[in-house]
């Protein structure tokens, strides 16, 4: 009969009956819990990579510059421009590599390009121009590695290809070359696919830790995401509110935080829950039983923290919430009893008034 803003504190520990999971924090469960970093770690470690050294491809355009000694018995019979002391240059078409990874050199031939670097065509070129040309210097330039590239799509000025190149080799570098995100940076998660994997970074720890902007690879897909994510905070706080923070998350210390805390004269220090839906992989790492879990492989999870207890402080600092936690502080025992106790005084006062005036 009496109003309440949600379940007892006796309520939600008796949730286990029905399939609910219901976890005490303490320093093992909530350290354990960061292992989920540890998770991370190792799949970073599989997308760290060497910086691209670009290899030409198919597609590719080079731009190649031939330089002659004198007397210049090639170059002086072409269009050319001279230098002082009589060296004599000329500069070739673009030339594209071929499907077959060949481009074409007047005089020369068909030179093979296809995963070779720049100096390793040069010398190829002047080795065969040797024949005909006096002491050829040659210099390969690429102006375009359209056969490496990586793709980048959603919140950024520009969604387009971007070749790898020696001075386009970084996740920052890539998104410079786009013109940079279009969101919040402090809400904009950046998701790497690559081969079938991916892996996800918040951008501002991007920014903020130079061992995440990772080097890319060719033929990786690069989604700019804007991400909002929120906890719903309930009960006996400074306020109820859906609580949206950063992309890199945020602890329960700082969500309580921002809510305006407990209230200190209805909420109960034993009744702080957090509910949540947790990934079934993290409560056998754990070596928690349960009995339900959802088609997708999430188990409902309710997180119990005592603030009566000194170590809880700590604890809050080290909980980070999820995208779609419920924060819950259930209200005391002795205000429901002072509820209980206002309504008989409600009742009984004007029946004692009319009692009283009777006489």
């Amino acid at each position: 009969m009496l109003s309440q803003s949600g379940p007892t504190t006796a309520a939600v520990l008796t949730a286990d009956e029905q399939g609910i999971v219901v976890l005490p924090l303490n320093p093992e469960i909530t350290f354990k819990l960061k292992k989920e970093k540890e998770l991370f770690r190792k799949k970073l470690k599989a997308f760290l990579a060497k910086p691209y050294s670009p290899k030409i491809g198919k597609g590719d355009i080079l731009e190649i510059y031939i330089y002659e000694t004198p007397p210049a018995v090639f170059l002086s019979s072409l269009s050319s421009q001279g230098y002082g002391g009589g060296v004599v240059s000329a500069v070739l078409p673009p030339k594209i590599v071929d499907d077959e990874g060949y481009i074409n050199i007047p005089f020369v031939g068909r030179v093979k390009a296809l995963g070779k670097r720049p100096e390793e065509i040069s010398r190829e070129i002047e080795r065969k121009l040797a024949k005909i040309a006096n002491h050829p210097q040659v210099i390969v330039k690429v102006s375009n590695f359209t056969s490496s590239t990586v793709t980048v799509l959603g919140h950024v000025k520009e969604s387009r290809r971007v070749p790898l190149g020696y001075n386009t080799k970084t996740l920052l570098d890539v998104l410079a070359n786009v013109g940079g995100v279009t969101s919040p940076i402090n809400k904009t998660i950046v998701k790497i696919i690559r081969k079938g994997q991916s892996i996800t970074l918040p951008l501002e720890d991007v920014l903020s830790n130079p061992h995440l902007n990772i080097n890319l690879k060719p033929g990786d897909i690069i989604n700019v995401i804007y991400k909002t994510k929120s906890a719903t905070i309930l009960g006996a706080t400074g306020r109820n509110m859906e609580l949206e923070f950063e992309a890199k998350g945020i602890s329960l210390s700082q969500a309580l935080g921002r809510a305006g805390g407990l209230r200190d004269d209805i909420a109960h220090a034993k009744g702080l829950f957090v509910f949540r839906f947790e990934k079934r992989e993290i409560l056998d790492s754990l070596g928690i039983k349960y009995k339900v879990h959802t088609k997708d492989g999430r188990v409902p999870v309710v997180y119990r923290l005592d603030l009566s207890d000194p170590v809880s402080v700590f604890l809050l600092k080290e909980f980070e919430l999820k995208d779609g936690d419920i924060v819950y502080v259930s209200t005391a025992p002795a205000v429901q009893l002072g509820k209980f106790l206002s309504m008989i005084r409600d009742i009984i006062q004007p029946i004692f008034m009319i009692k009283v005036l009777s006489r």
